[in-house]
């Protein structure tokens, strides 16, 4: 009788053990061929009346063709200056250069961001010039995804 209790007991726990394992591997398969919504696309969803929504959308899009070329002279001199980093000697001249060239393109995004703001706020009531600066504002990388690009 006791053998006959823990065989069964056995055949439960493998039961629960294989139905756990599918629900794990049919959750993530089907999981990966639904597309995954940014994080600032989620927050939007949440937060933005979805009359202000294509206003919102439109204002990220043209920021991001606005500064996106800039973002990426940016980046790219940011590898620069990490393999100039790792020359032997260091070239320091060069090091300066590419210091102070980023800190141009940095400035002069921060610039053309705050100005699409300020014009974009203009337009707006309190309230909703706040979500959107809010939106705007919370995540770094800003339109980088394809539903910005929409």
């Amino acid at each position: 009788m006791k053998i006959k209790a823990l065989a069964a007991i056995l055949v439960v726990l493998i039961i629960f053990n294989v139905a756990a394992l599918g629900s794990f591997l049919f959750l993530r398969l089907h999981h990966r061929q639904a597309p995954q919504l940014d994080r600032v696309h989620r927050w939007v969803m949440r937060n933005i009346p979805e009359q202000d929504r294509d206003k919102f959308f439109h204002t990220a899009r043209s920021i991001h063709q606005d500064i996106g070329p800039l973002a990426q002279e940016t980046s790219v001199l940011e590898k620069q200056l990490i393999k100039s980093m790792r020359e032997d000697p260091i070239p320091r001249a060069h090091i300066d250069s590419l210091l102070e060239q980023i800190s141009r393109n940095r400035l002069e995004i921060a610039r053309k961001a705050t100005d699409r703001m300020i014009a974009m706020g203009d337009s707006l009531t309190p309230d909703e010039r706040e979500h959107m600066a809010d939106a705007l504002l919370r995540f770094r990388n800003l339109g980088n995804s394809e539903h910005w690009k929409r």
